[in-house]
């Protein structure tokens, strides 16, 4: 016995390690994604429940997003400092034990907070991803690497959706969360057998007001989203963009005078770098809408189960899978920037069809409109990450992967609060505010039926128009980058 585990340990540190730690922080990425939208399919019967519409139950799903997002670059700090495996590590433990808190709680509102430890987990998961791939995989192994995340981020969507519908019928939506609390306990198995804590040799002081005055500036857009019930024009709607506006001129302010930033400034003279995480987060606009609207659109607007309103998801991540892995092999004749582009108009042009969706279209056209959002992001990911980290030097790499990271996740916090924000809305001024807990295609009710169609339209028609500028983003990234950049940029000086 003693031997089988030396030779285990043996094959684990030898010299494929880096495909056996990619194989330990992607279980994590998995329970990442996977918990983010395993909820979605359970907020009809959350509603119920708790007597609530879609313009409250929302925040079960928000609340893990928003939370992961806004600490996501000082998780990356803090990884830096500690290591990546001890942070990761830490995080595993929060995400699972907010998921059995989560299958506890006796009141919405507790619900929400412990969705909020959960994303605080997550975003201690979700940091070191992408700085793992990068530290251990040469250039030319990246790309591959990059479609095994992209692969795996769609498995966890949509596996999340296709166990949760199971889960959901079968046993509840509390059920759920017992299934992340179990995968968060085999992440923390890997994670504690395979990962290496490297942490810095030489560490820098911890940006705490830079880290303070983050969490506001990224979570100040969702403030924003929910001024838009009671209209941007309004006194308090003013009030708000002008201390967002002074709030972003001050840690820019903050960043520029800290010889040890949380975001180093000089990242904002690589054109490719910014172009591709603003990409990046236009395309988790465009797709998350659609993660978020079509479970729900499945159940109360064509009558499906959960399971099938999860299976109704599947075509989306298969092409997903598919393309990522074909893009990954073509990387010697197909550059970055016409890959990416063309995902990201592929995607949006999905979403964009998805807005003209009634309450009786058929099936198969639903079917190959996610297909085709699909395609496009398996055409997106992996040549757009690598692009962005290729134009980083290596110095940077820490502050590089928090930014691109959270850059990602807001765009995808951003698409659900915007879907959610707009339908609930249109429910909560048609009088059919509560009516996500009872719509159902059994029931008569053509004003709540009409009303949520109406609000996923104009959603989706949104959520497209950001994807369609991250494509033209995404065209004026720039030439494939070949050499690594200089350690020295000489932009913007701290």
């Amino acid at each position: 016995m003693g031997g089988l585990s030396t030779s285990i340990r043996q094959r684990i540190h030898g010299a494929n390690h880096r495909w056996w730690a990619l194989g330990a922080v992607e279980c994590g990425n998995f329970v990442v994604y996977m918990d983010a939208f395993i909820v979605t399919l359970a907020l009809p019967a959350i509603s119920r429940q708790f007597g609530v519409g879609i313009h409250e139950v929302k925040w079960v799903m928000l609340a893990y997003l928003i939370s992961l997002t806004i600490s996501l670059m000082l998780a990356g700090r803090l990884s830096d400092r500690f290591g990546r495996k001890l942070l990761t590590q830490v995080g595993i433990i929060a995400l699972a034990l907010g998921a059995i808190l989560c299958l506890l709680a006796t009141s919405l509102d507790a619900l929400i907070a412990f969705r909020c430890l959960q994303g605080l987990g997550g975003a201690l998961v979700l940091a070191n991803v992408m700085a793992e791939i990068t530290a251990l995989f040469p250039k030319a192994e990246r790309r591959r690497a990059m479609a095994v995340n992209a692969s795996v981020l769609a498995a966890g969507q949509v596996v999340g959706l296709l166990a949760g519908g199971a889960l959901i019928e079968l046993w509840g939506w509390r059920s759920i969360f017992a299934v992340i609390a179990g995968l968060g306990f085999i992440g923390l198995l890997l994670d504690t057998a395979i990962l290496r804590n490297r942490p810095d040799a030489h560490p820098t002081p911890i940006d705490l007001p830079g880290a303070l005055l983050s969490l506001l500036v990224v979570g100040l857009p969702f403030f924003l989203i929910e001024r838009l019930a009671s209209g941007l024009g309004s006194f308090g709607g003013l009030l708000a963009i002008g201390g967002s506006i002074a709030l972003v001129a001050v840690f820019i302010i903050v960043e520029r005078a800290n010889p040890a930033p949380l975001l180093n400034l000089r990242l904002f003279g690589l054109r490719a770098y910014v172009c591709g995480s603003l990409a990046a987060a236009a395309y988790f606009v465009a797709a998350g809408s659609s993660y978020f609207l079509m479970p729900l659109y499945a159940q109360t607007i064509l009558g499906f189960s959960p399971f099938q309103a999860g299976l109704l998801m599947l075509p989306l991540a298969v092409a997903l899978v598919l393309a990522s892995q074909i893009i990954s092999h073509l990387s010697h004749y197909i550059s970055a920037r016409v890959a990416a582009t063309a995902g990201l108009l592929c995607t949006s042009a999905g979403v964009l069809g998805l807005s003209f969706l009634t309450t009786d279209t058929p099936v198969p056209i639903i079917i190959g409109l996610l297909a085709f959002i699909g395609l496009g992001g398996g055409l997106f990911h992996p040549p757009n990450n690598t692009s962005v980290l290729a134009a980083v030097p290596v110095t940077l790499l820490g502050s590089a992967n928090g930014f691109f990271t959270t850059s990602r996740n807001f765009g995808q916090a951003l698409g659900v609060a915007v879907a959610s924000t707009v339908v609930g809305t249109l429910m909560l001024q048609a009088g059919a505010g509560d009516l996500l807990a009872q719509l159902h295609p059994d029931i008569d009710d053509t004003l709540g039926r009409e009303t949520f169609t109406h609000g996923q339209s104009i959603a989706f028609r949104i959520t497209a128009s950001i994807g369609l500028v991250g494509a033209i983003l995404s065209a004026f990234r720039g030439p494939p980058i070949t050499i690594a950049p200089p350690e020295t940029l000489g932009v913007i000086r701290p």
